[in-house]
Parts: structure tokens; C-alpha cells; sequence
């Protein structure tokens, strides 16, 4: 038999052994715990860019990153793309048309040609050759898990034009919106439904005459649009990337601020609208087609110009521009507001305005759209002029006065003959510096306006 004080030494001793057990445990838990978050850490770091770039082959279903360059990240059926992954593409062409243009400007890489028709891309097969093309665009290749070959001749001739016009189209505001028409020939006829039919009722046994719905056609002509940035003679090929770049941005931004202008303050029937227009030079954007100022003021016969008579916007000169449109201002998903700074700063005060806090998922569908009124997005463009008469146009002397149109932009129409292109070039009067020059074709057409096609409505004389 066990005495009292030999239980009670072993009890104690069971007691501190539980201690100790419930010591180490606790140890164990929390190591376990930190490894667990080391290796969700490790996880995350280690495989973000790989992630990245393996999501961006499967969201554009191509199974090699070359298939990027010719894909449009900006086209309808990528909606769902995730913003952060069409950034991933478009920077990858970046870095292949970086690698490019390096390679021609100091590698002697044939330069892209130029004829009356194309502006054709030469084969640029050692792009992997230069400083950037190896520790830039070689390991942004194998990101995507693909294995680089010497020189790159494989990339080529995948940098095609089409790979230029996504990045352009992400940061448009208006043009985004217009339906956009491929022209496989210059000119080209769109067919349209000038007026539709309304089903009858149908006796059974008995022949019924043919409905009849009246069809007409649209000619729409291509336009060239062209601007060059100049590159500094000083560059190497260290510095040349951080330019090069630059002047990419510069000569895409320039093709759509040249389209934006031209949608809103267009006319091309030889004396403009504008008088400072007018004035300037024959090449000017705002003289390549009518704009939707221009054919809402040759239409105002049919009340679609609505006077504000030097007040502020304020919802029922809006509703009143809604209304002057007929069945044309009918549907909001088809209409956008468009106007300046200082308009859209007064039309933020209206009550029923809904700010871009409470677009919820539609804010990153209506890109450009701050605001909306009665459901139509309020887009808020610098080309909107706000230095106006009293009629609507500028003439130099009274430029006080501010506008906006209503567009329905269904009835509009965007011909694209020829994407975006860049290229590098010899500035041939000096040949020791070099030019990088982005060129465009398209053209711009809607349905003639009248008494029964009111599809642009202009709110003028607006107190700014």
C-alpha cells in the first residue's frame, strides 16, 4: 500500500507532466500556425506574376502570350476580363514594341515600310538582341511560361496593327460608345432600316399581302489621321526605352483626342462652324466630318436646339432636350449627355443626379461616365466647348457661354479601316534623329437628321 505522501508525490508529478505537455503543445500550435502563414505567404509572393500572366493566356483563351498581340483586350466579348488582367496584356505589348523599336534604332533592324494603301511592319527577328529585349521582354515572356528563343524570329510577324488599338479604346470616353464598323473597302455602304413594320394579324386559310420596310444605305469614308513624337538624337540604348514609351503614349493619346474632337466639334463642308476653326489649318481634326454639333444646328428647324438663354442647366431645360428627340430620347441605354467642366459641375447639383458612388458594377462599364441623369450617363469631355455666343458657336467675340448635346448613340456609326499603327523612323532632313509616328483610317457617318431622325439634340447658350 501506498502511503498518503507517496499518492500525493504522484499526483504532483502527474500534474507538472500535464504542465509541461500542455506547454509544449501550445509550442507546437503556435510553430504550426506560423508555418502555415509563412508558406500562405511564400505561396502568394512566389506565385502573383505567374498567377497573373497564366489567368491573362486562359481569360483571352490563347495558349501562347504572342497570341496577345493580336488580340483587342478591349472588344466586347473581354467585358468580363478583369481590368488588372487586360493591363497585363497591354503591357506586354508594351515591352514587344519597346524591344522593336530598340532593335531598329541601334541594332539595324529593317524599319517598317510605308505604302499608299498600308503602313506595312517589317520582320524585326532579333528584338531579343538588345538590353531591353533580354532583361525586359525575355524574362516578361517567360512569366507566362513560355520558353525564349535566341533573336525572337518567332515573335514575328505576330506585332501586327490590331495589337495597337486596345489600349487606345480602354481610355476613350466617347468613342467607345459609338458602334464601330469594319470597312473591308473605302468607301463602304452600311445598310440600314430607314423605317420598320408592325406585325398584322393573320386569318387562318388566308394569303396576306407582304409587309413592306423601307431600307436605305449609309456611305461612310476613310479618313487618315497621323501624328509623330520627335525622339531626342542623344539617346542610347540604356535611355531609349523610358522615350520610347513616352512617345507610344503620345502618338496613341493623339489619335483619340483627334477622334473625340471631331465627334463633337466636326464639320467638313468648308466653312466651319467655329470661326477659330475655321481660321486654322486645312489638317485640323475638327474639319475631317460633320460632329454632332454641326448636324445638331443644321437640324434645329426641327426643335432639337434647345436655348437656355444665358441660365444655368437645370432639369427642365434637360428634360426639354430629352423630350425635343421624340422616340429617339426614348430609351436612356442608348443616350449620353455630353458637356464640359462647368456644365457637369452644375449638373452634380441636381437632386435626382446619381454620382459615381452609387454607379455600384456599373462603373467600370460606363468608363468616362461620372455621373448619370434619369439613367443616362453624364460623360464630362475637354473638347465640349465653353467658349461660345449666344448661338451655340464660337466667333471670337462673345466666349462666355457654355453647352451640351444629347446623343443617341445607337444611330451612329464609327468606320474603321485601318487600326492604329506605330512606327519608327529616320527624321529625313537631319537623319540623326528619329520620329515615331502613329497613323489611323476611319470615318464617321449617321443617319441623316430631320424631322424624323432626331438622334443629337444641343442644349446652347448655357450660363457658365
Amino acid at each position: 500500500m501506498l502511503t498518503k505522501e507517496q499518492l500525493e508525490g504522484i499526483l504532483k508529478d502527474q500534474e507538472e507532466t500535464k504542465k509541461k505537455i500542455g506547454e509544449i503543445e501550445t509550442k507546437a500550435k503556435a510553430l504550426e500556425e506560423e508555418n502555415v502563414k509563412l508558406k500562405s505567404q511564400v505561396s502568394v509572393v512566389g506565385s502573383r506574376s505567374d498567377s497573373d500572366e497564366s489567368r491573362c493566356l486562359r481569360y483571352f483563351g490563347v495558349a501562347h502570350p504572342k497570341e496577345l498581340l493580336s488580340i483587342n483586350v478591349a472588344d466586347r466579348k473581354f467585358a468580363r476580363v478583369p481590368e488588372e488582367l487586360k493591363h497585363v496584356a497591354i503591357n506586354f505589348k508594351k515591352s514587344v514594341d519597346i524591344a522593336r523599336f530598340t532593335a531598329q534604332m541601334f541594332h539595324g533592324a529593317p524599319l517598317d515600310g510605308n505604302t499608299k494603301s498600308d503602313i506595312q511592319l517589317a520582320r524585326v527577328n532579333n528584338i531579343l538582341d538588345t538590353y531591353f529585349g533580354k532583361h525586359v521582354l525575355a524574362p516578361a515572356i517567360k512569366a507566362f511560361g513560355s520558353t525564349v528563343s535566341s533573336g525572337g524570329d518567332e515573335w514575328v510577324p505576330t506585332a501586327i496593327s490590331s495589337s495597337y488599338i486596345d489600349e487606345y479604346q480602354l481610355e476613350r470616353v466617347l468613342e467607345q460608345r459609338v458602334k464601330v464598323i469594319a470597312m473591308p473597302t473605302n468607301p463602304f455602304d452600311i445598310p440600314a432600316v430607314a423605317a420598320g413594320s408592325t406585325a398584322r394579324k393573320a386569318t387562318e386559310g388566308t394569303i396576306m399581302t407582304a409587309g413592306q420596310f423601307t431600307t436605305k444605305k449609309l456611305t461612310v469614308s476613310a479618313v487618315k489621321l497621323a501624328e509623330y513624337y520627335e525622339i531626342p538624337e542623344e539617346l542610347n540604348e540604356d535611355s531609349a526605352p523610358d522615350f520610347l514609351a513616352a512617345g507610344r503614349d503620345h502618338v496613341v493619346k493623339a489619335q483619340k483626342n483627334a477622334v473625340e474632337t471631331a465627334l463633337i466639334n466636326g464639320d467638313d463642308d468648308g466653312t466651319h462652324i467655329d470661326s477659330d476653326t475655321q481660321a486654322g489649318a486645312a489638317d485640323l481634326a475638327e474639319k475631317i466630318w460633320k460632329g454632332w454639333r454641326r448636324q445638331a444646328l443644321a437640324n434645329s428647324a426641327n426643335d432639337v436646339c434647345v436655348d437656355f438663354t444665358n441660365a444655368v442647366a437645370d432639369e427642365t431645360k434637360l428634360t426639354s432636350i430629352r423630350a425635343a428627340m421624340g422616340k429617339f430620347g426614348k430609351n436612356e441605354k442608348e443616350l449620353v449627355w455630353i458637356v464640359g467642366t462647368s456644365v457637369y459641375t452644375q449638373m452634380l447639383n441636381f437632386d435626382t443626379v446619381v454620382t459615381i458612388d452609387k454607379f455600384g458594377p456599373m462603373a467600370t462599364v460606363l468608363q468616362g461616365a461620372l455621373a448619370a441623369w434619369q439613367g443616362i450617363p453624364i460623360v464630362c469631355s475637354e473638347y465640349m466647348r465653353e467658349d461660345l455666343n449666344a448661338s451655340g458657336v464660337y466667333d471670337g467675340v462673345t466666349m462666355t457661354q457654355g453647352a451640351m448635346l444629347l446623343v443617341n448613340m445607337t444611330r451612329w456609326y464609327l468606320g474603321n479601316r485601318r487600326p492604329i499603327q506605330i512606327k519608327v523612323m529616320q527624321d529625313l532632313p537631319y537623319h540623326d534623329r528619329w520620329l515615331m509616328a502613329s497613323y489611323r483610317r476611319c470615318g464617321f457617318i449617321g443617319h441623316a437628321q430631320g424631322a424624323v431622325e432626331k438622334s443629337v439634340a444641343y442644349g446652347y447658350n448655357i450660363a457658365k
